[in-house]
């Protein structure tokens, strides 16, 4: 059986909005929904808000604006590796003109 991995970017906030405030805070999870004919990515949530997606989701499924089956949260997984390395300009960018401390190797 043949594995794929897929690489995609998320956005950087959660998908969740209150009236026209959207949520500033990191997504926790992949929002999806499993289907008869296939799996469906709706949105990033994060923690705070996964359960009031569940509930908006569930409540579209009912009026048919999206796909019927299962709603699936995924936890968002963060991988690290300090082995890519900046250039010196991107030295200077954060330091002088986002003023913050860097790593650098001086």
């Amino acid at each position: 059986m043949a594995v794929f991995y897929i690489k995609m970017l998320l956005p950087e906030n959660c998908s969740f909005k209150v009236g026209k405030e959207e949520c500033p805070l990191p997504p926790s999870y992949v929002v999806s929904i499993k289907a008869a004919d296939g799996e469906y990515m709706v949105a990033v949530v994060c923690e705070d808000h996964k359960e009031a997606f569940g509930q908006r989701l569930a409540a579209l499924q009912k009026e048919g604006s999206v796909p019927a089956g299962t709603i699936h949260f995924e936890p968002i997984k963060a991988v690290v590796t300090d082995c890519v390395t900046g250039m010196n300009e991107d030295y200077v960018e954060v330091e002088l003109n986002r003023g913050i401390d860097s790593d650098r190797k001086i």
